[in-house]
Order: structure tokens, then C-alpha cells, then sequence
């Protein structure tokens, strides 16, 4: 049999005995020796603007799906909240638990109590100072140590209420808002963190203030910085018609007013994002309205800009260049086209430069990546729809543009008849239990892998295709005796992407665990680290290393 041949029936048969017996180390793996960035909180900084300068995929071709763990059950109580990544770690609430997954191949490793659910998981958990903190129904936060995941304190509110604002941390203090309806009551909160009895798990933590607003808070995180404070309420009436809404500024000690903004266009269900370039904030509304703001180092709101952008927005806005980027709703939030679109605003101008139309409603915020920059001069820009399948999609864009680059022709069989739309590129379909609607804002580590949840309940990361593995370097023992098992120690695989980067995959590979035989030359290595691309599933990974059996 020739070397071509025998590797072959070789490789077959490890295939088969891969599903019986192989071994991986990965029991052993600390995803933080890989992946070192941290994304702490629903934006990944305190600016909540989402520009990063990593190498996401920028072609459905060039990524894929690296894994996917269902990790809950359906969109309600049992939901899987959106993660944040920290040390190589996911941290999400499910159901009535806190999760730590590594982000490296979607295992759960860890699980704490909470002490009720988080109705329907829409924020996800804020990072600071060693601790995790999530916020639960009835207006309770529970903070967690990050390591352990063991309780250590838990708020409770008066007013209670949903948790649907995101956490926001900022010098030795958490800020949060709560929802009881359109119509009652809600508080913000300002909660220290200090855990001032150790000893005890569940101890009542006390506010250092709270704020109280008609309609109170949903999807509204604020910004923070040492001399204030801004977030935005809903308007206080039912439904969203109503030009009653408020952007208030706080002293953040102490939850002083410090200077509001007044009859803004219905409720404001988005983070206000700061942008340096311009020392404005911005932020958007279920009116239909995106807003800029000057604020003095006093909290003096002042020069207050609108723009009519024709239907409503939960967005948060990503703001670099002069450009923002927003998703916008159709005339029906859960009707097929109709208006969905992201929209790109050139600020200088305070006007529209083009809106890229969606199949669902970009319900959620965008991802910026600048890492492309230098070589074509364009940024990518990152949007999850909410819509099953629940498709990422893409904008390639630069300053002065003023249409869709790579737009698709979609078209829909609507109550009108057939109906062309001009969309934004697909980047990534979910396929079978993986499609659902999706309600969650995208987040990125440094190889451009994107991590994110839908509605099936699955956990999932996306990323820059690999195109191989290779030993970097050989294990310590090559040569051994009949009946020996191989040892991997020493040996370095790492994995090479699509993006040109590399990626050490040492700890999640795996191997033959069955005794040597006399005359095998070869020990096959497997990594089974992605899944599916639109262009359909992908084989798992292997390579070779020589070895000698005497």
C-alpha cells in the first residue's frame, strides 16, 4: 500500500474511533492564554460607541461558524442572556443561574444561583473590580464573584420593575434603570459595590441614591463620567407617539438633576454613546428621532440637534469618523422588508447619506471595525437582524459615501405584490436550531471573532475562517515502544485563519488514544472548531505528526 493510500484508510478509521475514543485536552484549558480581550459590558467601554480594531470577517467566504451551544430553552424565563467576555471567558444569565462558558469551544465551565430569574434576558451582565453583576426581576441587581461565581450581595428596589436597562460601572459604583409599564413609576438606581459583609452571600445591598420617572427605563444605559450622568426615559404614555420623553443629567454622587432635556420624541430606549471627535452624545428614540447633544463640565445640556430618521430606533449609536450607525424600523417591527433598514448619517452634514434595507428590524446596536482602514480606506459595520433566521449582516462604508456597497437584491412576495429591496450584504445565515430571532448586540474579540445569541437558545461564536492547522512545535516524546499511548506534551497546534492571524488551539485538539502498534509512522490531529458558512458545512481539521513506534 502506498504512503498516499495507507494514510487515507488510515485517517478513515480514526474517524470512526475518534467518535469512540479520543482524548482532548481541553479539560486542561485556560481560553485567557488565548484570548486576551476583555468586553465588559453591553458596549465594551464606558463610550458605548463599539469600534474595535479587529479583523472580523469581511465576505461571507472568509468566515464561519467556529461552534454553537444551545445553553437554554426558548426566549422567556429559560432565555440565554447576551454575553460579555472576560479572560477568555463568556459571562451570561440563563433561567434562574449565571453562566461562565470559554469562548474558545462554547463549554460551560461554571454555574452560580441566582436568586430569581431576569424576565426575558434582553441586557447582558456588566464586569468590574473581580465581579459580575445581572440584573433580575422584581428590580434586583446580584453581584457575583467572577471566579467563583458565588453571590455576594443583591439589591432590591422599591418600585422593582423589569431589568431591561444595561449596567453601567464607572469609580466604585453601578447605575441601572428599571420598567414597571409606559405608564407607572420606575427608578434609576445608583448602587455601591463594595461588599461590606463577606461573610454572607446574600446580604441586602443599599442604594447610594435612586431617581423616579413616569414610564421609567427600558433598554436606557447611561453614560457616566466623574462630573455627570446622562440617560433617558421612556415617555411615560402608552405606546410611542407621545413627545414627552427626557435625557436627564445627574450628578452621579448623588443623583442630583443636574439639567434636563425635555418633550424629546417619545421613549428613548437606547444607550447615549459619546464621540470624542465631535465631544457630542447621541442617541436615538422609538419616534423615530436620532439626537445630539452638548454637555458643559457643569451638566449644562445644551445645543440640542434632531434628525428625522422615519421610523423607530433601539439603537445605540456607533459614531466614528463623522458617520453614525443605527438600525431603523419598518412600518410593521416584526412585518418581512418594509422599511427595515441601517442607516448611515454623516454628521457634518446632519443628514442621511444612505439606508441599507433589512429583511427584519436591526433592533439592537451595530459593531465598528476600523482594522481595515489603512488598506482600503472603509470600515465595516456589523448588525444583527430580528427576524428568523436572525442574519448578520454588513456595511462596507467611508466617509462622503452615499449608497450600499455590495448591496443584494432581495425579493419579497408581500400583500403588494412582488417587491424589490436594495440590502446590506449577508454575512452569516444561521442554519436549522441555530435560526431564530435575534435580539442581541454583537461582540468581538481580537482574531474578529463575533459572539452572540438568538431566540434557539444557543450560545454562538463567528468568525475569520481556518484555513489549517500545523504543529508549530513537536512534542517532547516522538519515539516509543508498542502498546504506548501518545503524549502530546510539548507540542504546540495553533490554527491559521483566513484574516492572516493565528491562533493557538493547543488545548482543544484531539487524537487517537488507543496503544501504539509496531510500524504506525503517524499520530493524525483533529480539531473539530467550526461548523457551517453560507457556503455550507465544513470538514473538521486535521494534520499529522510523524512519530516512531518501535
Amino acid at each position: 500500500m502506498n504512503k498516499f493510500m495507507k494514510k487515507t484508510v488510515f485517517s478513515t478509521i480514526l474517524i470512526f474511533s475518534l467518535m469512540l475514543t479520543t482524548v482532548g485536552v481541553a479539560l486542561g484549558a485556560n481560553p485567557a492564554k488565548v484570548i486576551k480581550t476583555n468586553w465588559i459590558n453591553f458596549r465594551g467601554n464606558n463610550e458605548h460607541n463599539a469600534v474595535v480594531p479587529y479583523m472580523i470577517p469581511k465576505s461571507a467566504e472568509e468566515g464561519a461558524l467556529l461552534w454553537a451551544n444551545k445553553a437554554g430553552e426558548g426566549f422567556d424565563t429559560g432565555a440565554v442572556g447576551s454575553p460579555i467576555l472576560k479572560d477568555g471567558y463568556l459571562y451570561f444569565n440563563q433561567g434562574t443561574h449565571i453562566r461562565k462558558m470559554d469562548a474558545m469551544d462554547g463549554r460551560i465551565v461554571k454555574s452560580g444561583k441566582m436568586v430569581g430569574n431576569s424576565n426575558f434576558s434582553i441586557i447582558p451582565p456588566t464586569y468590574a473590580n473581580g465581579m459580575i453583576f445581572v440584573g433580575l426581576s422584581n428590580g434586583r441587581i446580584q453581584a457575583f464573584d467572577a471566579k467563583t461565581l458565588k453571590s455576594k450581595w443583591v439589591y432590591k428596589d422599591k418600585l422593582g420593575g423589569q431589568p431591561n436597562s444595561p449596567i453601567t460601572y464607572f469609580n466604585g459604583r453601578i447605575y441601572t434603570g428599571f420598567w414597571n409599564s409606559e405608564t407607572k413609576d420606575a427608578n434609576f438606581v445608583c448602587v455601591p459595590i463594595k461588599d461590606k459583609n463577606p461573610k454572607k452571600s446574600k446580604e441586602a445591598q443599599k442604594a447610594a441614591w435612586v431617581h423616579t420617572s413616569k414610564g421609567g427605563y427600558y433598554w436606557a444605559g447611561a453614560y457616566v463620567s466623574k462630573d455627570f450622568l446622562l440617560v433617558g426615559t421612556d415617555d411615560g404614555e402608552p405606546g410611542y407617539n407621545t413627545p414627552s420623553s427626557k435625557l436627564l443629567c445627574l450628578n452621579p454622587k448623588t443623583g442630583k438633576i443636574l439639567s434636563v432635556a425635555d418633550k424629546l420624541n417619545c421613549d428613548i430606549r437606547s444607550n447615549v454613546s459619546y464621540d470624542k471627535e465631535t465631544d457630542r452624545y447621541y442617541f436615538t428614540t422609538k419616534g423615530g428621532s436620532f439626537y445630539s447633544v452638548k454637555v458643559t463640565d457643569k451638566g449644562k445640556i445644551g445645543d440640542i440637534k434632531e434628525l428625522n430618521i422615519g421610523g423607530m430606533s433601539t439603537s445605540t449609536p456607533s459614531i466614528y469618523n463623522g458617520r453614525a450607525y443605527i438600525g431603523v424600523s419598518g412600518k410593521a417591527q416584526f412585518g418581512k422588508y418594509g422599511g427595515h433598514n441601517i442607516t448611515v448619517i454623516d454628521l457634518p452634514k446632519w443628514e442621511i447619506a444612505y439606508s441599507a434595507d433589512c429583511m427584519g428590524y436591526p433592533q439592537t446596536s451595530g459593531l465598528v471595525t476600523t482594522a481595515y482602514e489603512k488598506g482600503d480606506g472603509y470600515v465595516y459595520v456589523y448588525f444583527f437582524e430580528n427576524m428568523t433566521p436572525g442574519k448578520l449582516r454588513y456595511l462596507k462604508d467611508k466617509q462622503g459615501q452615499k449608497e450600499i456597497l455590495m448591496a443584494t437584491e432581495e425579493i419579497f412576495n408581500g400583500d403588494n405584490g412582488e417587491e424589490k429591496y436594495t440590502c446590506a450584504p449577508i454575512l452569516f445565515t444561521p442554519k436549522g436550531a441555530q435560526a431564530q430571532y435575534a435580539i442581541c448586540s454583537p461582540i468581538a474579540d481580537e482574531y474578529g471573532t463575533i459572539y452572540f445569541k438568538n431566540d434557539s437558545a444557543h450560545m454562538m461564536a463567528f468568525g475569520s475562517k481556518i484555513k489549517d492547522i500545523e504543529i508549530k512545535e513537536k512534542p517532547d516524546k516522538v519515539s516509543y515502544k508498542a502498546g504506548e499511548k501518545f503524549n502530546p506534551k510539548g507540542m504546540k497546534v495553533i490554527a491559521n485563519l483566513s484574516n492572516g492571524k493565528t491562533k493557538d488551539i493547543t488545548a482543544y485538539i484531539t487524537y487517537n488514544k488507543f496503544p501504539l502498534e509496531k510500524g504506525e509512522s503517524d499520530i493524525f490531529i483533529y480539531y473539530d472548531g467550526q461548523l457551517y458558512n453560507d457556503g455550507g458545512s465544513i470538514e473538521t481539521l486535521y494534520t499529522t505528526l510523524e512519530i516512531k513506534v518501535n
